[in-house]
């Protein structure tokens, strides 16, 4: 076993030191020990912001599954089978659409599948005070019906195999909620983290608490007040500007704030000859969203968006915006996850991979745990986006320039170009986390 306990800076590894204390440990081929056994590359584990600072563990795909609404989710199973094949050799988890609870059986197949690439799993199961239907009620049939098979090994059609509880220490977190802070408050988010607890983690199966691990995540605006952020990262914010403080009971809560590339730029993103151009936009733009000051920044609401003199990490730092704002509302308990962007907009240039570069190495520097890329999606049917993720892997980006708004199809060469970078850099952040961050649990780089 590769047992390792980390205090202060004892560990550095690919120029990270791991800070703060924490025991983790590899116990057995594939297996990981941290709140939880499961089976997966990085700890199933409760991080504190400074013991995230120097690892990044938890890079997901938003919106991977395919599904529509009045289907079966069966229909799209072989199409669910090749995305998960395609998001597990760069990521550490995997987010499935609990949407309706007669999706449950399909689920547990793909989790099946997920598992194989040893994938954490995350839910989406929305939920908030006043809603109709019961509380995380297809969190719970998942979790229930895992239970009752906790000891069986389930076998899905390709032939994967995991015990049923074996998939429940591979869950993560639960996606419960989206971007409503302003409607529901203080109060209101300490209820959905609250009766997330009592419905799903404090439930009783058979004298144990066997979901206690599983933590329930909640999405904000970014911090500008121009985006109708409404949480507070001070007493300043809440006293003079009438913010809300996040409650102290918050677990994952993340943000998210997307680098779009308009065709109004003035160069085209696309072009090889424009990459300092390219660069130099995007450290300005992470300069002042994502990157991580060691020194420290204290957020302030600024009023105007157009005016160059806000243009600081001060008005814009989603980093320290809620960094600070899980300070103040002494949320032990509180991890960061980034909703980041590889997806573009009809009408507007591909996004560049130097800016999901960006996210990922501003984000592992800073207090982050997770980063999640919007979106995945691609063109599988005609009101799907093609410009996701998917997008670059099956080279359906549609390239919008000026002179044609309406958008292109790329030639051959240039879209094989865009999926090679594309995934040379999912590749270098997935091998920078297993491999260099988690390189004590799961060895060297395979030859």
């Amino acid at each position: 076993m590769r047992r390792l306990v980390i205090m202060g800076c004892a560990w550095v590894m690919a120029g990270s030191c791991l800070a703060g204390r924490y025991d983790v440990e590899a116990v057995g081929e594939g297996f990981v020990k941290g709140d939880v056994v499961s089976y997966s590359y990085v700890p199933n584990r409760t991080w504190t912001p400074d013991e995230a600072q120097g690892v990044l563990p938890y890079l997901c795909e938003y919106e991977l599954m395919a599904w529509a609404g009045g289907e079966p989710l069966e229909a799209f199973h072989d199409e669910n089978i090749r995305r998960i094949d395609l998001a597990g050799q760069w990521s550490t988890a995997i987010m499935f659409y609990a949407r309706r609870l007669d999706f449950r059986d399909e689920i547990i197949r793909l989790m099946l599948r997920a598992y194989r690439h040893r994938q954490l799993f995350i839910l989406r199961d929305y939920w908030r005070p006043g809603d109709r239907n019961e509380p995380f009620d297809k969190t719970r049939d998942i979790l229930e019906t895992l239970w009752a098979q906790r000891d069986r090994m389930l076998v899905s059609p390709e032939g994967d195999r995991a015990t049923g509880r074996q998939l429940i220490n591979n869950i993560l977190m639960v996606k419960m909620g989206d971007e409503g802070f302003c409607s529901l408050g203080t109060e209101g988010l300490h209820a959905c983290y609250e009766t997330f607890q009592q419905r799903i983690q404090d439930r009783m199966m058979d004298g144990q608490r066997p979901f206690a691990h599983i933590k329930a995540w909640y999405n904000l605006l970014g911090w500008a007040k121009w985006t109708g952020s409404c949480w507070a990262s001070s007493e300043e914010d809440v006293l003079l500007h009438r913010r809300q403080k996040l409650p102290a009971n918050t677990e994952f809560i993340g943000v998210d704030t997307y680098d779009y590339w308009w065709l109004g730029i003035g160069f085209a993103p696309v072009d090889p000859a424009n990459r300092d151009r390219v660069q130099a936009r995007v450290d300005e733009w992470h300069s002042i969203r994502t990157q991580y000051y060691p020194e420290g920044v204290v957020p302030r609401v600024c009023a105007d968006a157009g005016d160059p003199s806000t243009w600081t990490a001060a008005c814009w730092s989603d980093t320290h915006g809620l960094f600070n704002a899980i300070r103040l509302a002494k949320a032990e308990k509180a991890m960061m996850v980034y909703i980041g962007l590889s997806s573009s907009l009809p009408g507007q240039y591909t996004t560049p991979v130097e800016t999901m570069d960006a996210y990922f190495d501003h984000c592992k520097a800073g207090p982050w745990v997770g980063l999640v890329w919007w979106t995945s999606m691609g063109r599988m049917h005609p009101d799907e986006n093609p410009l996701g993720t998917l997008g670059y892997v099956d080279k359906t980006l549609v390239h919008y320039t000026p002179e044609h708004p309406e958008g292109r199809p790329y030639t051959p060469d240039q879209a094989e170009r865009l999926r090679e970078r594309f995934l040379a850099s999912r590749k270098r952040m997935f091998e920078d986390v297993v491999y260099g961050q988690f390189g004590f649990l799961n060895g060297p780089k395979p030859k």
